[in-house]
């Protein structure tokens, strides 16, 4: 085990404990923009972006080793729209549940997003945010994933592409204990399984 992953380990049992101490329970979050598809070269000069042909792909891998106490961490996820601002905003795809086993990566891309927003997500260039949020454990710490955005963006020529990778940090989001229990029970119930 790395010296990070020691001192990642102890931060968050130190975390979950003062946690457990004052009557809380902590959910993990991460939000990984997105884009997705094509923007032609005739659209206005007001355009989101330049003109091209837009992919994103959100890795999610979890470090946990495979001799920890659980064999995997179930989070949910959603995608969320971003309207230009004094359009309507448009309601967030539902939640849907998924299981990473210790070790184990996926993968969620612009055909995955597109399918979690069905009609809403049909148009050339979509953009926005896949929301991530690993669900406590009531027998373990809170579990943070490796979570990275790799975007590509390309010309119709296909000659010319650009890649950025973009790691994602978490957000801890607590709750007191009875209020997050609800919550994690909630969002277990509403999502559907993968």
């Amino acid at each position: 085990m790395t010296l990070r992953r020691v001192a990642v380990c102890v931060a968050l049992i130190l975390s979950a404990a003062s946690a457990l101490a004052q009557g809380r329970i902590q959910f993990v979050e991460y939000s990984a923009k997105f884009l997705c598809g094509i923007v032609e070269s005739s659209a206005p000069a007001s355009g989101p972006v330049r003109a091209g042909i837009y992919e994103t792909s959100i890795n999610i891998h979890n470090p946990q080793l495979p001799i920890q106490p659980l064999p995997s961490v179930t989070f949910v996820k959603k995608v969320v729209l971003a309207p230009r601002e004094g359009e309507d905003p448009i309601k967030p795809s539902e939640f849907r549940r998924a299981a990473l086993t210790a070790d184990f990566a996926d993968h969620v891309d612009c055909k995955l997003i597109r399918a979690l927003l069905g009609p809403q997500g049909g148009g050339a260039f979509i953009e926005g945010f896949v929301v991530l949020i690993v669900l406590p454990s009531p027998i373990t710490v809170p579990h943070e994933l490796d979570v990275v955005g790799v975007y590509t963006v390309g010309n119709r020529e296909g000659q010319e592409v650009d890649l950025e990778v973009v790691p994602v940090a978490p957000r801890i989001v607590p709750f007191p204990t009875a209020a997050g229990t609800k919550l994690r029970d909630k969002m277990l119930e509403d999502s559907k399984k993968e």
